[in-house]
């Protein structure tokens, strides 16, 4: 099918948190229906530098899934060190009550936005993926991979359309950069 660039190629990076007992990925493995990941994003190449940095409390609930932002302003164009993360968990925190959450990991990779001609489904490529390690500490090198995601995006009643479209789609899996990143990390 014709595709095209939806929007520029650009560096996404993440910090994931998480409970100490690591709810968000422990519910995530077990195939909890109805949970949360919450995580801090921001785009641009400096992954030391906070760049217009958003919260996003992702719910998901059986297949279907949204997202709560909060702009963290206070935070834009600060460099990332210890203290700056300590400031930025106890924020989040806040906006976030009864969390107790922490940092866990972070994730950067390129990411390429794609659409169908018909404008039905949209497609992100992501590649140049790197995790690192965040608990207790921000460790100071990313561990590389070669993963490459392709991950579509359309409305659940489009299921079949899809699987038609693209011939060869036989079972469609789920994919979590934050669980790639614990067991890169050897969390387990």
């Amino acid at each position: 099918t014709n595709c095209r660039k939806k929007y520029p190629e650009r560096t996404v990076n993440s910090i994931y948190f998480d409970t100490l007992s690591l709810k968000s990925a422990v519910d995530n493995l077990d195939g909890i229906n109805d949970r949360k990941k919450h995580r801090v994003r921001w785009y641009g190449e400096d992954t030391g530098t906070l760049i217009a940095p958003i919260l996003e409390n992702k719910i998901k609930k059986n297949f279907q899934g949204n997202k709560i932002l909060y702009k963290l302003d206070k935070f834009n164009q600060k460099k990332l060190s210890n203290d700056i993360l300590f400031n930025l968990t106890e924020d989040i925190n806040k906006l976030l009550p009864l969390k107790n959450l922490q940092p866990v990991s972070m994730t950067s990779y390129r990411r390429v936005y794609l659409i169908s001609a018909d404008r039905k489904i949209r497609a992100t490529l992501d590649f140049d993926l790197k995790y690192k390690k965040m608990i207790n500490y921000i460790e100071k090198f990313f561990i590389n991979t070669n993963n490459i995601i392709l991950e579509f995006k359309y409305s659940s009643n489009l299921d079949n359309y899809l699987r038609n479209l693209i011939p060869g789609i036989t079972r469609l899996s789920k994919n979590s950069k934050y669980i790639n990143s614990l067991l890169t990390n050897n969390f387990y």
